[in-house]
Formats: C-alpha cells, structure tokens, sequence
C-alpha cells in the first residue's frame, strides 16, 4: 500500500470515511439533522481535503475556525464520547483501508488530537 500523497488521496479518504459516518446510525443525525452537510458533501468534502492538505502538507490555504465549527455543533446537540469514537474509528478504518506510512500515521494521529482536545474544550 502506498502513502497518502496527493489532495486526491484525500479525497478518496473523506468519500469513503463520510460513506460510513452516514449509515451509522450513532453519528449520521449530525450531518443529516443538525447539519446539512449531506447535502452538501463534495463541497464539504473540497474544504476537508484543504484542511488535511494543511496538516499534513502544510500547504493548502484552509482558513475557517474548525473548532469553532464544532463548538457550534456541541451547543446545538452535545458530542458525548462515544460520538469521538465513532468519528476515529471509521477515519482509521478508511485510512488503513487505502493507505500506509508516514502520512497515513500522522492523520490519524493528528484526527486523534483534535478528538482529545474538542472532548476536553466540550466538556
């Protein structure tokens, strides 16, 4: 398996990781109720892959407050934990699904801090 190089193996990845966040049944009512996002998706899915563009890259030009984004979210119906790990464990499934190495790694870790920071900002 190859690395995650490209903008387009990003997409690859949030295609398929949002795939599985919409049929489970635990986490979907965020992208189907609170959010629109699903209607929305290859939108949302252009901002996302800027977004790991810049984290992983670091290049990339993502500028909205992710953080906030989500507070946002928290206010209009609460992350509980298992939401957290819904969220990183469908993104590592998809990730090692495609992909193996230095980047792939680091997405997951940085997916992971984010989580660890957000269940503690939310709380």
């Amino acid at each position: 398996m190859n690395d995650i190089e490209t903008r387009e193996d990003l997409l690859i990845i949030m295609k398929e990781f949002y795939d599985k966040l919409l049929v489970d049944e635990s986490i979907s009512f965020y992208f189907t109720k609170i959010t629109d996002t699903d209607k929305h998706l290859k939108h949302h899915f252009e901002i996302l892959a800027t977004f790991w563009e810049q984290s992983l890259f670091m290049k990339g030009g993502y500028s909205n407050n992710m953080f906030q984004i989500h507070k946002d979210l928290h206010e209009k119906h609460s992350f509980k934990k298992e939401h957290f790990e819904a969220w990183l464990s469908h993104l590592y499934t998809t990730i090692d699904s495609h992909f193996k190495g230095k980047y792939a790694e680091q997405m997951k870790t940085n997916a992971l801090s984010m989580a660890t920071v957000m269940q503690i900002k939310f709380q």
